[in-house]
């Protein structure tokens, strides 16, 4: 391998095989230098430029809408940025009612297409530019995650091109891994992997719901939420979603300290007019207190509950309990921490403030580290702002 391109005045000397210029304002990483930005058509063109690029040493970077990029953790240079906007078609085959995108085609695109067939996709993420290739990549969940399960189910194949150029699909590496689930989360660039591009994948789609409807039930304290979560699940009425909003605990004067919230529970029904009707009446009596029906979701429903400028913390509680993340967050951090996620399945967000001391922030993830490693689960650091990559570095890995 010959020594990486350092020099601007080498741009046309690349001979990437597809259109490749110097990077502008809008192609800016956050905490990492752009050089510049591909842009491959197509497999041949995408194969080439992995293969070229590798040959040459340069670091490479995939983006689509740059939803995710901040949860990357990039190297200071970044030589290659590989923009996949031009590997965005969009084809629905309707005698296999399989859906075939590039990975740069948008989720909400995709889902427009397929509503005028009459069909939808199961895949709902909260970043709303999310493109096909992120969302597979960095398995980005969404309500409907509680039904149908990961974004990894519904692939049926993808093509895959290698840090090397070496095309593969899915299909192929599962059958050699001897796993049935085609999972793309090995193909998320970040230390100590080189990235993989995702050029195309095919997944299944579904008839689209004919009725939704949303029971609604606020949650007064966070020991509030397992014994709901149970009467949900064991109510039996096949809920599409479940997700809880806590916008964080407070300690309250009264009763000795007595830790309190407002949050929200919130159940997704979906099916038949009739169906849904008596579903939803039965949720609601079950859950009793000022439980409601809604045909509108929740203003909270499906989107992150961190900004740019806090820790975004990817929780894992598979028993359901989350309640005691909550208490673990006031405790460690002294003010409220919104929590929010799909509770049904056990995944959710944390926001945790980033103006804390240094010390004072570790020992919080610390803290939730020890809380869910204890009930099998685990804390993540997913997202967080530039000065604070080096000393969360450890925490970004399971």
């Amino acid at each position: 391998m010959t020594a990486p391109v350092r020099e601007e005045s080498e741009l046309d000397e690349l001979r990437l095989g597809c259109p490749v210029r110097p990077s502008g304002p809008r192609d800016r990483v956050d905490g990492a230098r752009v050089r510049w930005v591909a842009t491959p058509r197509d497999l041949g063109e995408a194969a080439s430029l992995m293969a070229r690029a590798h040959e040459l040493g340069l670091t490479v970077l995939p983006r689509g809408g740059g939803s995710k990029i901040t949860w990357l953790d990039p190297p200071a240079v970044i030589d290659l940025l590989v923009d996949l906007a031009d590997l965005a078609e969009i084809r629905y085959d309707e005698r296999t009612e399989l859906l075939t995108v590039g990975a740069g085609a948008g989720v909400a695109v995709a889902q427009d297409v397929l509503a005028r067939a009459g069909r939808r996709l199961a895949l709902d993420p909260p970043s709303p530019r999310a493109t096909f290739g992120g969302v597979l990549a960095a398995a980005e969940f969404g309500p409907l995650t509680h039904l149908y399960g990961p974004p990894a189910v519904q692939v049926v194949d993808a093509t895959v091109v290698l840090p090397d150029g070496t095309v593969t699909t899915v299909a192929d590496r599962a059958k050699l891994l001897g796993s049935g689930i085609y999972d793309l989360r090995w193909t998320h660039p970040g230390a100590p992997h080189q990235a993989s591009l995702v050029v195309e994948a095919t997944l299944r789609t579904y008839p689209q719901p004919p009725a939704a409807a949303w029971v609604v039930c606020p949650v007064l304290q966070p020991l509030q939420v397992a014994t709901l979560r149970d009467d949900v699940l064991s109510a039996n009425l096949a809920p599409a979603a479940i997700e809880l909003d806590m916008p964080g605990v407070r300690r309250t004067a009264q009763a000795g300290g007595r830790r309190d919230a407002t949050g929200v529970l919130a159940v997704l029904l979906e099916g038949s007019t009739i169906s849904l009707a008596d579903r939803a009446r039965l949720l609601v009596h079950r859950l009793g207190g000022h439980a409601y029906l809604t045909s509108h979701a929740p203003a909270w429903w499906g989107r992150y509950p961190f900004r740019p400028d806090e820790v975004a913390v990817r929780l894992y509680a598979p028993s359901g309990d989350l309640h005691s993340v909550c208490y673990a967050l006031v405790d460690a951090v002294g003010s409220p921490v919104p929590v929010r996620g799909s509770i049904g399945v056990g995944q959710a967000w944390a926001a945790v403030p980033a103006d804390l001391p240094p010390g004072r922030l570790i020992a919080v993830l610390e803290t939730l580290r020890e809380v869910l490693l204890a009930r099998s689960g685990s804390a993540v650091v997913q997202a967080a702002p530039p000065h604070l990559r080096e000393l969360l570095a450890p925490y970004r890995v399971p």
